[in-house]
């Protein structure tokens, strides 16, 4: 089995306008499920809350089967994940902002992160995670997209949005490369412009 490719899992995301599409039914989810539970910010588990979200959240994303055949919802171990194309198997998930699931690491998890096991009776999928970032409160969603890992290193991600993927940054800030690499918990943040240095500005007015 293959390992997640990052620019065929974003072409099947941008067939058929699909990553809209999730982004709009994860927001809705979203809304829905904290109307119904005003009084959630009195529970003592975080967990119970994350659990009617999963609920709602599959619930939304499976009304996408309907008008698309080549997006299918499958139900496996008390669970739930979706196909794409016959090709990419995601399932959902709250994450960190270092994109790291909480059921890490459960044996289903490490499974699924082991790209040279099938899962679940299907054969050659390419498996990632829709995931979703909540703000420091969880109050509120801040990030939505898929990411792939294997063996526990993170791959790669994509990040979701209204109007389809977000485009990567194709020209990093100073030193923004190597500060990713070295801190995981910056994965789902976008990141700030660096101010210009004033050294690189006296050389650009002449100045030596």
């Amino acid at each position: 089995m293959p390992l997640p490719l990052r620019d065929f899992v974003q072409q099947v995301l941008i067939e058929n306008e699909r990553a809209g599409k999730i982004h709009r039914a994860v927001l809705r989810a979203w809304k829905a499920t904290v109307e119904k539970y005003p009084e959630r910010a009195r529970w003592r588990r975080k967990s119970t809350f994350r659990g009617l979200f999963w609920e709602e959240a599959v619930r939304e994303l499976a009304t996408l089967t309907e008008t698309d055949p080549d997006f299918k919802l499958v139900g496996h171990r008390d669970t739930a994940s979706f196909i794409i194309e016959q090709s990419v198997l995601f399932r959902f998930k709250h994450a960190n902002v270092a994109l790291a699931t909480a059921n890490y690491p459960t044996p289903e998890a490490m499974d699924f992160d082991r790209h040279d096991v099938d899962l679940y009776g299907y054969q050659g999928m390419q498996r990632a995670e829709l995931c979703y970032v909540l703000n420091e409160f969880e109050t509120d969603i801040v990030w939505v997209g898929i990411a792939a890992s294997a063996d526990g290193n993170h791959l790669w991600k994509i990040e979701l949005a209204d109007d389809g993927v977000v485009p990567a940054q194709t020209e990093l800030p100073f030193d923004a490369e190597e500060e990713e690499e070295s801190d995981p918990a910056k994965l789902a943040r976008i990141k700030k412009a660096q101010p210009e240095r004033k050294d690189a500005k006296r050389k650009s007015d002449g100045e030596t």
